[in-house]
């Protein structure tokens, strides 16, 4: 699930040799079809595209994308049975291509963005291809494919959306650049939230159709972070308070600012939220006037338990459901509120726990969702658990990822406010348990935290920047990443450089030199959870 979309990151100093005879427009005209095991192809069209520039389509992309001439090729097929039409598109660069093909993944409730993810790929050399999945590309809500004429679970598509359209893409990707440039491409995926539990989907079930898979905030365990998403909405529910999200995030500020030298350096960056946790107390805030985002107010004692029950996460008749927002997530979207006409505020529930109750796990698009307590919550969280087998996409044996000689390279915000880093974490450490350790495991799969990092690189905080690289140098270099570089976006107010260190290492300042300097941080042990 990907709610806002970074662009992806693709500059990169690793480049193939440039073909001699790159193919022609009439090459373009006459590609033959994929085959595709469990699939049938129902149309296969192509055209040759002069350069364009794509306009900015908030909330996925901010900026244009120049794209240079290619050869758009779109494929429809179906799966025997399913009545099913998902469509594949691939763009492939017409010069200067680096012999690579990336798969690029969807967000939200959509598999696949077309064009807006493609763009920057094949500007950076890449031929690169997306899917719908035989679903809608709306990415804000499912209703017109969730359920069928019965009323009924449309099990096909979801198995499209979940996990089958990634075999599909890979396979029919890797073969129309294959016949195109008449060389084997190295294959990559990348995505993030949807696309990274995607990513994941491709590690566990089908890695040996990627050289490198590149997951950021991975949508894994889905059934389950998915219904505790909507924990705010409850805190504020049963307590009766809804206080605006400038007033929660006053909360949140004052929390960042107490904790923010533990790491060596004052850059309202937390870089260990859990330590936070064990050494701010919420309440001292309370009466403290806060401007956040021009509105002004003072930190109600009301504000201040929502909160603090927020970050302690869905505990309900003493059981830890998931995991709390960590400190330094922003509370904008999951502890959102509306104000009536009359004034009366109340909340607002994000639209992905909104439509995933109403649609798969109640199959009633009236329930009521606000009105949801904690007893209810935890009724509806043992009943999504029913879809694990389709889209927990959590399995921690990656033995054929170990076989195949695929690597992957995942990544998480620290400040993660849609899908909290806690979950990849445990991912992680579960593989661990399953395959043999953090030696064994750091062979194919390295896992990377960007402190302060909101939900797919999206904000003013130091992002990964280079992480497609490291994963190529990985893969066609042999050489592991230790380390990502972390760099705010050229619009933030403040230009901040980090360094990103693999799990489960931090970094820290070593109290000397440019702040803004990777060579002024080291990567230490943390503390644990």
């Amino acid at each position: 699930m990907k709610l806002l979309n970074s662009l992806i990151l693709l500059s990169t100093s690793l480049s193939h040799p440039s073909l001699a005879h790159p193919p022609s427009h009439h090459l373009c005209a006459t590609l033959p079809s994929p085959l595709i095991s469990n699939a049938r192809i129902l149309t296969i069209s192509s055209a040759s595209k002069p350069a364009t520039l794509i306009p900015p389509s908030p909330p996925i992309t901010f900026s244009p994308i120049s794209v240079p001439s290619i050869c758009e090729v779109n494929i429809t097929l179906t799966h025997p049975g399913l009545n099913d039409t998902a469509t594949i598109q691939i763009w492939l660069p017409l010069q200067n291509w680096n012999g690579r093909f990336l798969a690029v993944g969807g967000s939200a409730w959509v598999a696949g963005h077309f064009g807006l993810t493609q763009g920057p790929a094949v500007a950076a050399g890449f031929a690169a291809a997306s899917t719908d999945a035989g679903v809608p590309t709306n990415p804000f809500s499912p209703p017109s494919w969730a359920l069928d004429e019965a009323g009924e679970l449309n099990v096909g598509l979801l198995t499209n959306f979940a996990s089958r359209s990634v075999y599909d893409l890979a396979i029919a990707g890797k073969a129309i650049t294959e016949s195109f440039y008449k060389r084997k491409p190295v294959a990559y995926w990348n995505g993030c939230s949807t696309g990274g539990r995607q990513g994941l989907v491709a590690a566990q079930q089908y890695p040996e159709v990627f050289d490198g898979i590149l997951a950021g905030a991975p949508a894994i365990y889905w059934p389950e972070y998915v219904v505790a998403e909507l924990w705010p909405q409850v805190v504020m529910k049963d307590a009766g308070v809804f206080p605006p999200v400038e007033e929660l995030d006053a909360v949140v500020a004052a929390a960042v600012a107490f904790c923010d030298e533990l790491d060596g350096v004052r850059d309202g960056i937390v870089t260990e939220p859990n330590v936070c946790a064990g050494s701010f107390d919420a309440r001292a805030v309370i009466g403290q006037s806060y401007n956040i985002s021009g509105k002004e107010g003072k930190i109600g004692a009301g504000a201040v338990d929502v909160v603090r029950k927020i970050w302690q996460g869905p505990n309900i008749d003493g059981q830890q459901l998931w995991y709390g927002a960590p400190i330094g997530a922003a509370m904008d979207i999951l502890a959102n509120t509306t104000v009536s006409n009359h004034g009366k505020r109340t909340g607002l529930p994000f639209f992905v726990p909104d439509t995933w109750v109403k649609w798969f796990v109640q199959k009633d698009p009236t329930y009521a969702v606000s009105d949801i307590d904690s007893k209810a919550l935890k009724k509806l969280f043992l009943k999504s658990q029913s879809f694990d087998d389709l889209l927990n996409n959590a399995n921690p044996d990656l033995s054929r990822l170990q076989r195949s000689g695929t690597k992957l390279l995942v990544w998480h915000g620290g400040a993660d406010q849609i899908i909290y880093s806690q979950g990849t974490t445990q991912y992680r450490q579960r593989v661990e348990g399953a395959m043999g350790g953090v030696d064994h495991v750091d062979e194919y799969f390295r896992y990377f935290i960007a402190p302060g990092v909101n939900h797919c690189g999206v904000g003013t905080t130091p992002a990964p920047v280079n992480a497609l690289e490291s994963l190529i140098k990985w893969v066609e270099k042999g050489v592991p990443p230790s380390t990502l570089t972390g760099q705010t976006s050229s619009s933030a107010p403040v230009q901040l450089t980090r360094l990103i260190c693999k799990y489960p290492l931090v970094p820290k300042y070593r109290q000397t030199g440019d702040t803004n300097s990777l060579a002024s941080y080291e990567c230490v042990k943390g503390s644990p959870p």
